[in-house]
Protein backbone atom coordinates (compact mmCIF):
# COMPACT_ATOMS: atom_id res chain seq x y z
CA UNK A 1 0.00 0.00 0.00
CA UNK A 2 1.18 3.65 -0.87
CA UNK A 3 0.12 6.85 0.95
CA UNK A 4 1.10 10.56 0.01
CA UNK A 5 0.36 13.58 1.74
CA UNK A 6 1.93 17.03 0.97
CA UNK A 7 4.43 19.34 3.20
CA UNK A 8 5.97 22.75 2.29
CA UNK A 9 3.48 22.60 -1.03
CA UNK A 10 5.00 19.38 -2.36
CA UNK A 11 4.06 15.71 -2.26
CA UNK A 12 5.09 13.48 0.15
CA UNK A 13 5.60 9.85 -0.48
CA UNK A 14 4.96 7.21 2.08
CA UNK A 15 5.58 3.48 1.65
CA UNK A 16 5.14 0.48 3.75
CA UNK A 17 7.94 -1.69 4.56
CA UNK A 18 5.95 -31.88 34.06
CA UNK A 19 5.35 -32.67 36.42
CA UNK A 20 6.81 -35.51 37.71
CA UNK A 21 7.86 -37.45 41.21
CA UNK A 22 10.95 -39.15 41.93
CA UNK A 23 11.31 -43.06 41.64
CA UNK A 24 13.60 -45.90 42.50
CA UNK A 25 16.20 -46.75 39.78
CA UNK A 26 15.72 -50.01 38.24
CA UNK A 27 16.75 -53.09 40.21
CA UNK A 28 20.20 -54.70 39.57
CA UNK A 29 21.39 -58.26 39.80
CA UNK A 30 25.08 -59.02 41.55
CA UNK A 31 26.58 -62.50 41.05
CA UNK A 32 29.10 -64.10 43.99
CA UNK A 33 30.69 -67.26 43.32
CA UNK A 34 31.80 -69.46 45.80
CA UNK A 35 33.84 -72.78 45.83
CA UNK A 36 35.82 -74.14 48.91
CA UNK A 37 36.11 -72.00 52.15
CA UNK A 38 35.30 -68.57 49.77
CA UNK A 39 32.43 -66.47 48.72
CA UNK A 40 33.57 -63.66 45.69
CA UNK A 41 33.10 -61.05 46.95
CA UNK A 42 32.97 -61.77 50.51
CA UNK A 43 31.67 -57.91 50.79
CA UNK A 44 28.73 -56.88 48.55
CA UNK A 45 26.76 -53.53 49.23
CA UNK A 46 23.74 -53.28 46.67
CA UNK A 47 20.49 -51.38 46.52
CA UNK A 48 17.08 -52.10 47.75
CA UNK A 49 15.61 -54.32 46.26
CA UNK A 50 18.34 -55.38 44.38
CA UNK A 51 19.19 -59.34 43.84
CA UNK A 52 22.11 -61.13 44.70
CA UNK A 53 22.89 -65.03 42.79
CA UNK A 54 25.08 -66.86 44.68
CA UNK A 55 27.01 -69.29 41.66
CA UNK A 56 29.36 -72.06 42.76
CA UNK A 57 32.80 -71.34 40.75
CA UNK A 58 34.02 -74.42 38.37
CA UNK A 59 35.00 -77.43 40.68
CA UNK A 60 33.57 -75.34 43.45
CA UNK A 61 31.14 -78.09 44.57
CA UNK A 62 27.86 -77.41 47.01
CA UNK A 63 27.58 -75.59 49.49
CA UNK A 64 25.14 -73.83 51.88
CA UNK A 65 24.24 -69.89 51.82
CA UNK A 66 22.82 -69.32 55.25
CA UNK A 67 22.18 -66.32 56.53
CA UNK A 68 22.98 -65.56 60.52
CA UNK A 69 21.24 -62.66 61.52
CA UNK A 70 17.16 -62.08 60.47
CA UNK A 71 17.15 -63.40 57.09
CA UNK A 72 17.95 -67.13 56.33
CA UNK A 73 18.92 -66.00 52.44
CA UNK A 74 19.12 -69.23 50.91
CA UNK A 75 18.76 -71.59 54.16
CA UNK A 76 20.55 -74.42 55.39
CA UNK A 77 20.29 -76.78 52.48
CA UNK A 78 23.66 -76.99 50.12
CA UNK A 79 22.97 -75.37 47.04
CA UNK A 80 25.34 -75.06 43.60
CA UNK A 81 23.06 -71.87 42.72
CA UNK A 82 21.05 -69.58 44.60
CA UNK A 83 19.20 -66.26 44.34
CA UNK A 84 17.62 -63.76 47.01
CA UNK A 85 16.12 -60.03 46.50
CA UNK A 86 16.99 -57.69 49.35
CA UNK A 87 13.86 -55.27 50.05
CA UNK A 88 14.88 -53.64 53.06
CA UNK A 89 18.09 -51.79 54.47
CA UNK A 90 20.09 -52.87 56.80
CA UNK A 91 23.25 -55.93 56.99
CA UNK A 92 23.25 -59.63 56.05
CA UNK A 93 25.72 -61.60 57.20
CA UNK A 94 25.95 -65.23 56.19
CA UNK A 95 28.36 -68.46 56.00
CA UNK A 96 28.36 -71.77 54.74
CA UNK A 97 27.49 -74.16 57.69
CA UNK A 98 29.20 -77.28 56.32
CA UNK A 99 31.70 -78.45 59.14
CA UNK A 100 34.92 -76.23 59.42
CA UNK A 101 33.44 -74.51 56.42
CA UNK A 102 32.90 -71.35 58.18
CA UNK A 103 35.50 -71.11 60.50
CA UNK A 104 38.00 -71.46 57.06
CA UNK A 105 36.91 -68.27 56.27
CA UNK A 106 33.92 -69.32 54.33
CA UNK A 107 31.66 -66.08 55.66
CA UNK A 108 29.88 -63.26 53.48
CA UNK A 109 28.13 -59.89 54.37
CA UNK A 110 25.38 -58.27 52.17
CA UNK A 111 24.81 -54.74 53.11
CA UNK A 112 21.30 -53.00 51.85
CA UNK A 113 21.02 -49.48 51.56
CA UNK A 114 18.41 -47.70 50.00
CA UNK A 115 18.39 -46.91 46.40
CA UNK A 116 19.13 -43.26 45.17
CA UNK A 117 15.84 -41.48 43.94
CA UNK A 118 15.80 -40.45 40.17
CA UNK A 119 15.54 -37.26 39.90
CA UNK A 120 13.34 -35.33 37.20
CA UNK A 121 15.01 -33.01 34.36
CA UNK A 122 14.65 -29.12 34.93
CA UNK A 123 13.29 -27.40 31.84
CA UNK A 124 12.62 -24.12 30.24
CA UNK A 125 11.73 -22.23 27.41
CA UNK A 126 13.71 -19.03 26.63
CA UNK A 127 12.80 -18.10 23.68
CA UNK A 128 10.18 -16.29 22.69
CA UNK A 129 9.37 -14.16 25.25
CA UNK A 130 6.15 -14.48 27.43
CA UNK A 131 3.49 -11.98 25.84
CA UNK A 132 5.41 -11.33 22.50
CA UNK A 133 3.17 -10.85 19.41
CA UNK A 134 3.59 -12.16 15.95
CA UNK A 135 2.16 -11.45 12.63
CA UNK A 136 0.42 -14.03 10.82
CA UNK A 137 1.65 -16.11 9.28
CA UNK A 138 4.48 -16.96 11.84
CA UNK A 139 7.69 -18.99 11.90
CA UNK A 140 8.09 -18.80 15.48
CA UNK A 141 11.59 -20.45 16.86
CA UNK A 142 11.28 -22.04 20.25
CA UNK A 143 13.89 -22.24 22.40
CA UNK A 144 14.34 -24.33 25.48
CA UNK A 145 17.57 -24.82 28.58
CA UNK A 146 17.06 -28.47 29.96
CA UNK A 147 19.20 -30.35 32.02
CA UNK A 148 19.37 -33.39 34.46
CA UNK A 149 21.58 -33.21 37.85
CA UNK A 150 21.85 -37.34 37.99
CA UNK A 151 21.82 -38.02 34.42
CA UNK A 152 20.97 -36.73 30.77
CA UNK A 153 18.20 -35.33 28.69
CA UNK A 154 17.75 -37.28 26.07
CA UNK A 155 14.77 -35.16 24.31
CA UNK A 156 12.83 -32.13 24.77
CA UNK A 157 9.47 -32.15 23.26
CA UNK A 158 7.78 -28.81 21.99
CA UNK A 159 3.85 -28.25 22.14
CA UNK A 160 1.53 -25.47 20.65
CA UNK A 161 -1.78 -25.50 22.62
CA UNK A 162 -1.18 -29.21 23.45
CA UNK A 163 0.06 -30.13 20.15
CA UNK A 164 3.36 -31.48 19.47
CA UNK A 165 4.89 -29.29 17.03
CA UNK A 166 8.52 -30.81 17.60
CA UNK A 167 11.76 -32.23 18.95
CA UNK A 168 15.07 -32.42 19.45
CA UNK A 169 17.38 -34.53 21.39
CA UNK A 170 20.53 -32.31 20.96
CA UNK A 171 21.52 -28.83 22.81
CA UNK A 172 20.77 -26.34 21.99
CA UNK A 173 17.07 -27.74 22.02
CA UNK A 174 15.13 -25.83 19.32
CA UNK A 175 12.26 -26.36 16.78
CA UNK A 176 10.87 -24.01 14.04
CA UNK A 177 6.81 -23.75 14.78
CA UNK A 178 5.73 -22.99 11.39
CA UNK A 179 3.06 -21.26 9.69
CA UNK A 180 0.95 -20.26 12.55
CA UNK A 181 -2.15 -18.70 11.95
CA UNK A 182 -3.69 -15.87 13.25
CA UNK A 183 -4.99 -16.75 17.20
CA UNK A 184 -3.27 -16.95 21.00
CA UNK A 185 -0.69 -19.97 21.86
CA UNK A 186 0.22 -21.29 25.17
CA UNK A 187 3.50 -22.88 24.24
CA UNK A 188 5.55 -25.88 26.80
CA UNK A 189 8.61 -27.84 27.12
CA UNK A 190 8.67 -31.08 27.95
CA UNK A 191 12.03 -33.01 29.13
CA UNK A 192 12.81 -36.68 29.45
CA UNK A 193 15.73 -37.90 30.56
CA UNK A 194 17.54 -41.47 30.98
CA UNK A 195 15.87 -42.69 33.59
CA UNK A 196 12.43 -42.73 32.05
CA UNK A 197 11.34 -39.25 34.12
CA UNK A 198 10.24 -35.96 32.62
CA UNK A 199 9.27 -32.47 33.32
CA UNK A 200 7.39 -29.27 32.07
CA UNK A 201 8.21 -26.41 31.61
CA UNK A 202 5.93 -22.91 32.61
CA UNK A 203 3.66 -22.07 30.22
CA UNK A 204 4.58 -18.81 27.60
CA UNK A 205 1.37 -17.06 25.87
CA UNK A 206 2.16 -15.40 22.56
CA UNK A 207 -0.29 -13.86 19.80
CA UNK A 208 -0.18 -14.53 16.49
CA UNK A 209 -2.37 -11.40 14.71
CA UNK A 210 -3.28 -11.04 11.10
CA UNK A 211 -1.40 -7.44 10.04
CA UNK A 212 -3.12 -4.68 9.16
CA UNK A 213 -2.39 -2.59 6.63
CA UNK A 214 0.10 0.27 7.70
CA UNK A 215 -1.61 3.95 6.92
CA UNK A 216 -1.03 7.23 7.75
CA UNK A 217 -2.80 10.36 8.73
CA UNK A 218 -2.60 13.62 7.45
CA UNK A 219 0.51 15.61 8.77
CA UNK A 220 -0.30 19.02 10.88
CA UNK A 221 1.72 21.13 12.54
CA UNK A 222 1.52 22.15 16.70
CA UNK A 223 3.10 23.89 18.81
CA UNK A 224 5.91 24.01 16.31
CA UNK A 225 5.66 19.88 16.09
CA UNK A 226 5.56 17.93 13.20
CA UNK A 227 3.06 15.24 13.77
CA UNK A 228 1.28 12.65 12.07
CA UNK A 229 -0.37 8.84 12.88
CA UNK A 230 0.19 5.18 11.37
CA UNK A 231 -2.40 2.39 12.11
CA UNK A 232 -0.69 -0.36 13.69
CA UNK A 233 -1.06 -3.74 15.35
CA UNK A 234 -0.24 -3.64 19.12
CA UNK A 235 2.65 -5.62 19.42
CA UNK A 236 4.03 -5.56 16.63
CA UNK A 237 7.18 -3.50 16.00
CA UNK A 238 7.42 -0.66 13.34
CA UNK A 239 9.90 2.00 11.89
CA UNK A 240 9.50 4.89 11.12
CA UNK A 241 12.36 6.45 8.22
CA UNK A 242 13.20 9.67 6.47
CA UNK A 243 14.41 10.69 3.65
CA UNK A 244 15.59 13.78 1.44
CA UNK A 245 15.64 11.86 -2.20
CA UNK A 246 13.22 9.23 -2.15
CA UNK A 247 16.64 7.21 -2.42
CA UNK A 248 18.55 6.97 0.50
CA UNK A 249 16.29 6.35 4.22
CA UNK A 250 17.08 6.69 7.49
CA UNK A 251 15.80 5.51 10.43
CA UNK A 252 14.03 8.05 12.61
CA UNK A 253 12.59 5.34 15.58
CA UNK A 254 11.68 2.10 15.60
CA UNK A 255 9.05 0.44 18.58
CA UNK A 256 6.64 -1.73 19.65
CA UNK A 257 3.09 -0.14 18.98
CA UNK A 258 1.06 -0.41 21.95
CA UNK A 259 -2.30 0.56 20.30
CA UNK A 260 -3.86 0.38 16.69
CA UNK A 261 -3.10 3.93 16.21
CA UNK A 262 0.87 5.65 17.05
CA UNK A 263 1.48 9.59 16.64
CA UNK A 264 4.94 10.68 15.54
CA UNK A 265 6.25 14.19 15.98
CA UNK A 266 9.54 15.87 15.49
CA UNK A 267 10.14 19.59 15.72
CA UNK A 268 8.69 21.53 12.44
CA UNK A 269 11.50 22.87 9.92
CA UNK A 270 9.98 24.92 7.56
CA UNK A 271 13.30 25.12 5.31
CA UNK A 272 13.77 21.48 5.20
CA UNK A 273 11.85 18.98 2.61
CA UNK A 274 11.45 15.64 4.00
CA UNK A 275 10.18 12.27 2.74
CA UNK A 276 8.68 10.25 5.35
CA UNK A 277 7.88 6.38 5.06
CA UNK A 278 6.38 3.77 7.77
CA UNK A 279 6.95 -0.15 7.87
CA UNK A 280 6.46 -3.19 10.21
CA UNK A 281 9.61 -5.29 10.89
CA UNK A 282 9.78 -8.85 10.42
CA UNK A 283 9.02 -11.10 13.38
CA UNK A 284 11.51 -11.53 16.06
Amino acid sequence: MTTCFRRNGRIVFVALMVLATGECLRAATNTVTFGFFFFNPSNLTVNTGDTVVWQSAPGGGSHTVTGTGTDPICGSGTVVSCSHTFSTPGTFPYECILAGHAAAGMTGMVKVVSAPTNIPPSVTITNPANGVVFAAPANVTIQANAFDTDGNVTNVQFFANSSSVGADTTVPYSIVASNLAAGSYSLKAVAADNGGLSSTSAVVNISVVAPAAVTLSSPVVSNGQFQFTYSANAGLRYVVENSSNLVNWSSLTTNTASGSTVLYGEVFDVNVLRFYRVGRLPNP
